[in-house]
């Protein structure tokens, strides 16, 4: 691929990966539908028992996150989005500074990984740090 192609690709896929964010920090869900292929998915090994381990399709990635303003208020998810080698996959170190309704912060730090084709996430997957998580939700890690 010719350099300058791959930086745009590149730069395009950046944007794609950073409104996943936007999406869920502006809680504008329907942005979801344009970042995520039909068939896309959210990966999550490490979840505890109890929770998904993946969201197969953009309708269950989109009522996954359309859910959470039920829980949950204002979300910040501060980031450093690494391109790599492959002008589609991208690493992107995060945190999550989110506000729960019921009272108190939710906080943890994430590494995820996104895999684009055409310009839509293919795969997503999310590792947590599953302790935090359970401390935070009062989840019997077993």
């Amino acid at each position: 691929m010719e350099t300058k192609m791959k930086l745009e690709l590149i730069e395009q896929n950046r944007k794609v990966v950073d409104n996943f964010f936007v999406a869920l920090e502006t809680q504008q869900f329907e942005m979801l539908r344009d970042v995520f292929a039909e068939n896309g998915r959210q990966i999550n090994p490490y979840s505890p028992e109890g929770f998904s381990k993946s969201f197969d399709g953009i309708d269950a990635i989109y009522k996954q996150y359309s859910g959470l303003v039920a829980n949950f208020g204002q979300m910040q998810f501060p980031r450093q989005i690494f391109a790599t080698e492959d002008p589609n996959f991208f690493f992107v170190q995060f945190k999550g500074v989110i506000e729960i309704k019921a009272g108190g912060k939710y906080e943890n730090d994430y590494l995820g990984t996104f895999k684009l084709e055409n310009g839509k996430v293919m795969e997503y997957t999310e590792y947590f740090n599953q302790i935090v998580m359970a401390k935070a939700f009062h989840i019997d890690l077993k």
